[in-house]
């Protein structure tokens, strides 16, 4: 899966343009070293019967999502945050494991947009 499936190229030129280079990388380092924890969160609420450390996880990688263009993870995460908003943790293992997947993925293609930034090559 190619990282411009996964990270809106527009999205990202788009932040930039708002901010600059240097702060856009800022705030995708600040996002590569955080979300790691949310995904553990996620996982944790799930283990733990927790559905608002899955919601609040999950609605807080979901903003990060979006703020980058990560398509594919953005509305996963709207969908888990729903659910455990909704319905608690019962029966959202399936779509944890889909964040989780989906993350793994759009972590990826940030690190590259970051590497591509860093080298003054521009989004997308």
């Amino acid at each position: 899966m190619s990282a411009a499936l996964v990270l809106n190229p527009v999205t990202v030129r788009e932040l930039v343009d708002s901010i600059d280079a240097e702060f856009a990388m800022e705030l995708m380092d600040a996002f590569l070293k955080d979300s790691p924890r949310l995904v553990a969160d996620i996982r944790q609420g799930l283990g733990e019967g927790d559905a608002e450390l899955v919601r609040r996880s999950a609605h807080t990688l979901k903003s990060n999502g979006w703020t980058f263009g990560l398509e594919q993870l953005a509305p996963l995460c709207q969908e888990l945050e729903d659910l455990a908003g909704a319905e608690g943790v019962a029966g959202a293992e399936p779509l944890a494991r889909e964040v989780e997947a989906s993350y793994a993925v759009a972590r990826g293609a940030v690190e590259a947009a970051r590497d591509g930034l860093s080298e003054g090559q521009p989004p997308g």
